[in-house]
């Protein structure tokens, strides 16, 4: 770990890559709109990165893991276009917003930025995660939502006050319950108190997956759909009839990641929801089972396809309380690895199989 001083100057953005932490010494900064505190330690994760905006001359104390990297910009990575959508969305103050694009595009540094820039106009802001190959509120192959009660540098750090688990880390996999769950968060605000962003996944290319994002528009209804794109790839899911849209162009210096690298993020996210787990005998009589339409019969004793399966532990309306890994079967119990979980009522089965330590063994197939 390298420590660095760093002094910014005034009107330039710093991007620190992780492995890394930060923190103010003097000066005013932003990471999205949200005010860095001085004196507060922001961490970084590996993989992720964090654009430092100064208003005045900057002074930084930095740590750098081997991998993680500090450059200098000048001038700021936040595009004009996002700043008038957030114009609109001010102008909106409550109602429905979906943020469409592809991979690695910034959609969900978009929707921080968004989020923080209308908590400094005292809007009230929910953020739907709606990408469960990256999920940032919650863990991976779930949706999520959280209310931003203060400013924040990145999604990761929103308390979910409701979790649905979908299963799957693919969208094209499990479209329906990716649609059905969408809706149902944004249902819980019936009486539409908040500006609710909805960041969706990064499956936008092939007729199938426009397709699905139509599907996903025309169900959900949003009262602006927000495309980060400097193409026309986005124009068929765009041009909906009755749907207002806007363009917006992707932010400077976006972090592209592989495949690797977003299972590694996935591996640290189940880490985060798994780590101090224990074995845990369910017996069958307490709760329900849900399995995916089409999903294979289940036999015991438990096959090792079955084995190591990532299951999701719901409340009795189905919202996700934590997920564990089902390990075996009797006829009287399920042996699930999890942390603690209270009111548990139901077990919902997914696709991704799953060790402990968040290392992806592969996926069932229906």
């Amino acid at each position: 770990m390298r420590e660095l001083h760093y002094l910014l100057a005034p009107h330039n953005t710093l991007i620190v890559r992780g492995p890394a932490s930060i923190r103010l010494l003097s000066g005013k900064a932003t990471v999205l709109g949200a005010p860095l505190e001085e004196g507060r330690r922001l961490i970084i994760r590996r993989e992720k990165q964090f654009p430092i905006e100064s208003l005045s001359e900057v002074n930084l104390e930095i740590f750098v893991g081997e991998s993680g990297r500090v450059f200098e910009v000048e001038g700021s990575t936040v595009p004009k276009t996002w700043r008038l959508a957030a114009e609109a969305l001010t102008e909106m103050r409550t109602g429905v917003v979906a943020v469409v694009g592809g991979t690695d595009v910034g959609k969900s540094t978009l929707c921080a930025y968004i989020a923080n820039e209308l908590l400094s106009k005292r809007l009230a802001v929910r953020v739907i995660d709606a990408d469960v190959g990256q999920a940032d509120i919650g863990p991976p192959a779930t949706i999520g939502s959280a209310v931003a009660s203060a400013h924040f540098p990145a999604l990761f750090d929103l308390e979910p006050d409701r979790l649905i688990f979908i299963g799957h880390v693919t969208p094209s996999h499990v479209q329906s319950r990716l649609i059905d769950g969408i809706n149902r968060l944004i249902e819980a605000d019936p009486e539409n108190e908040f500006l609710t962003i909805i960041n969706t996944d990064g499956w936008v290319l092939g007729s199938d997956a426009i397709l699905y994002k139509i599907n996903l528009i025309s169900s959900i209804e949003p009262d602006l759909v927000i495309g980060i794109s400097i193409n026309s790839k986005l124009q068929p899911i765009l041009s909906l009839p009755r749907v207002r849209s806007m363009i917006v162009h992707s932010a400077k210096e976006v972090l592209e990641r592989s495949r690797g690298d977003r299972r590694a993020i996935r591996q640290s996210c189940y880490r985060r929801y798994l780590d101090g787990g224990s074995m845990r005998k369910i017996p069958l009589d307490t709760i329900r089972i849900r399995k995916p339409k089409g999903f294979p019969q289940i036999r015991l004793p438990l096959n090792s396809e079955f084995k190591n399966l990532l299951v999701g532990l719901s409340d009795e309306n189905d919202y996700l309380l934590q997920i564990g890994i089902l390990t075996n079967a009797d006829n009287d119990s399920l042996h699930i690895f999890s942390k603690s979980v209270g009111d548990l009522r139901c077990v919902e089965f997914g696709y991704v199989k799953l060790l402990s330590d968040g290392t992806e063994l592969g996926f069932v197939e229906n």
